[in-house]
């Protein structure tokens, strides 16, 4: 006998319109076509975070493309005052040595003048006779002194004149010099200008490109907002307690947690079993109210409920308050077993919870859990509870084989659908292939480790 029962997920296939889009709103949904949105939902948001990455990581690129051509930008400006100072110095240069060869073309004019009167009295000196020479008032001894002295003028003017224009001839090179130099760096100030300007176009290009970027990654990060809303609302909806109570994905996780850390088992692995186990079209519990213990059935006892489960759950309805007869169980799922009986979203087996006959049963550990005598299989936090500590026991034993999460949980799950005790290649069977309970449970506690993970942030 099973310890703990699986619902029939696989009766009555449900045949589901084909949902390709995230919508913006579940209304009007089916819970089974929700499974599927929530699916599609999260493709979405995954190809959406990419995007939004891809989007961020360029708008950094161009944010230090941006940088560096402000720092550019600043260099060229730098540079251009650079040159402005030089240009301007080299203007006043130019000015000094024209003023200089204007100077020394007047000083040139006037020796010009008085070579040129030296040289016509020399030329009269020299065309003077001895008998004049003799007649002037100074006498012959005197002519010939100022005849010597004429000539040394005449040499020293000769000789300053040619300092002079030589000296006229390197300014006049200095200043053409100057002039050249000016010119070669107004032109590459000119360049500096020019390339100063291609530059902050580019800035602005990149910056018109950023604002695009940002924007498109806004958009992105709406996208993604949005459609997390929409997995969020589905997630609310995947569970519900008994009776059709809506118990909201966020209000199941707040109770498996409440003593997730004194039992020790994941909550995202009690939460995968809860849907896994008793959930039809996502409803948790929603197979308890079809079948009653003693309802007929088609087995050897002919009852819904193994006789041997009968003395334990009416020993427990009895504490509990509540009649039997009345009482909703699992219809039992001929493809698994011949009886069904099991109670409440976890779906406890009778014995299971509590063995009248030899007084144990996971009802007192709960107890002790939660600090109530007398926990029930149908309320939701004792159920709850009742799973995380079935499959702390169950883990216990997987890791004397299995070290990787996904496989403990695999046969943590695979042990709560076909006992503690099972082992070998029934207990393999239940792990593997894809479609098999453990490996469903095992997948699905990934997923929701993820759902936490963000319900945390």
């Amino acid at each position: 006998m099973l310890a703990v029962s699986l619902l029939a997920l696989g009766m009555g296939k449900i045949v589901q319109a084909q949902i390709s889009v995230c919508p913006s709103s579940i209304v009007g949904y089916s819970d089974d076509q929700l499974q599927s949105l929530l699916a599609v939902c999260e493709a979405e948001i995954a190809d959406r975070q990419g995007k939004l990455e891809l989007t961020q990581k360029q708008a950094t690129t161009i944010e230090s493309i941006i940088l560096q051509l402000r720092y550019k930008i600043e260099q060229s400006q730098l540079k251009i005052k650079s040159s402005k100072i030089k240009i301007a110095q080299l203007g006043e240069d130019i000015d000094v040595r024209s003023k200089n060869i204007t100077v020394l073309n007047n000083r040139i004019e006037r020796m010009h003048g008085s070579l040129t009167q030296l040289l016509r009295k020399s030329d009269i000196v020299s065309s003077a006779s001895p008998v004049e020479a003799l007649l002037s008032a100074d006498g012959l001894s005197e002519f010939f002194v100022n005849v010597d002295n004429y000539d040394v003028l005449q040499g020293r003017l000769r000789t300053t004149l040619l300092d002079i224009k030589g000296l006229k001839s390197e300014t006049e090179t200095e200043k053409s010099k100057l002039e050249t130099s000016r010119s070669k760096e107004s032109e590459l100030k000119y360049q500096q200008e020019q390339e100063k300007k291609r530059t902050e176009n580019y800035r602005l290009e990149q910056e018109k490109v950023l604002k695009l970027t940002k924007s498109q990654a806004d958009a992105y990060k709406k996208e993604i907002a949005d459609k997390e809303k929409v997995k969020n609302a589905i997630r609310n909806r995947i569970f519900r307690t008994v009776g059709g109570q809506e118990l909201r994905f966020e209000d199941a996780l707040k109770l498996v947690q409440m003593y997730e850390g004194r039992v020790g088992v994941n909550a995202a692995l009690t939460l995968a079993v809860l849907s896994q186990e008793s959930s039809v079209d996502s409803l948790i519990g929603k197979n308890i109210g079809k079948c009653t213990y003693k309802q007929t059935a088609k087995n050897k006892a002919g009852t819904v409920m193994s006789p041997s489960q009968q003395p334990s759950f009416e020993a427990i309805l009895a504490e509990l308050g509540l009649n039997p007869d009345t009482t909703p169980v699992s219809c039992p799922i001929y493809s698994d077993g011949s009886y069904g009986g099991a109670m409440g979203p976890a779906q406890f087996m009778p014995s299971t919870w509590w063995n009248i006959g030899t007084g144990t049963g996971y009802k007192e550990r709960v107890a002790k859990i939660i600090g109530n005598g007398t926990p029930s299989p149908f309320t939701s936090l004792d159920a709850f509870t009742g799973t995380a500590l079935y499959l702390s026991d169950a883990l216990e034993r997987c890791r004397t084989a299995f070290s990787s999460t996904f496989e403990l949980r695999a046969c943590a799950a695979a042990k709560y659908y076909s006992g503690l005790g099972s082992s070998g290649s029934r207990l393999l069977g239940h792990m593997n292939p894809k479609s098999s309970y453990g490996y469903q449970v095992a997948t699905r506690a990934a997923q929701f480790d993820k759902d936490i993970a963000l319900l945390d942030q």
